[in-house]
């Protein structure tokens, strides 16, 4: 274990250690997010403490720009998995306490300040600052989560265009005079899912009458 560890550090009130992600919040600078790495559970301690520990994770700037590349054994990436498995709590920066090894103490809140003063002074190119990088990261992944919900989404509704129409087509194998009634209702959604013409639904029903 390196004797100097980064992005480590303590709740000020219980002493319960614990990994700073985000330093600051894009949208709420009070605010940090961390993990209590102590408390995770055992399938994912080991590999995230790993995370931290590498020399990748050591050399950014904030733990989010590992965690968002390195996987858990699933396949997942850490930083999305600890966000859907509810294991990153948001906390007051004002409530950490840095310990990067067992002698050296710093709040949070003083090494921000020190990080902003040290920032503008050795920025020699035009590349995104740390607070454009974590932005860039919260958007990414509220975008990602909006394509899921909207896949989702889609999903369900063909599922439920595919129900529907198996329904009409059961009707109109009880009563083939409800073919042309059923045919008007699969028209009026957007798409008529295969089968569920007046046709076909009198076909089906013919062939149901056949079988029985």
């Amino acid at each position: 274990m390196p004797s100097f560890i980064k992005h480590i550090g303590t709740h000020k009130g219980t002493n319960q250690r614990l990994s700073v992600v985000f330093l600051q919040l894009p949208d709420d600078k009070e605010n940090a997010l961390v993990v209590y790495s102590d408390s995770l559970p055992d399938k994912y301690h080991d590999e995230f403490m790993a995370a931290v520990e590498s020399q990748e994770g050591q050399k950014s700037a904030q733990l989010y720009e590992v965690l968002s590349r390195k996987l858990f054994f699933h396949g997942g990436t850490m930083l999305d998995t600890l966000h859907k498995e509810g294991l990153m709590e948001k906390m007051p920066t004002s409530s950490i306490i840095m310990t990067p090894n067992g002698q050296t103490q710093i709040e949070l809140v003083d090494l921000i300040s020190q990080l902003a003063d040290i920032e503008p002074e050795t920025a020699t190119d035009t590349g995104p600052t740390v607070q454009e990088r974590m932005e860039e990261q919260v958007d990414r992944s509220l975008g990602d989560d909006n394509k899921k919900i909207a896949q989702n989404l889609l999903i369900q509704a063909v599922m439920l265009e595919e129900e529907a129409g198996r329904k009409r087509a059961e009707a109109v194998t009880f009563d083939p005079s409800l073919a042309e009634k059923a045919e008007k209702s699969a028209k009026r959604g957007r798409g008529r899912p295969a089968g569920t013409t007046a046709k076909a639904m009198a076909a089906r029903a013919a062939e149901a009458t056949a079988e029985a």
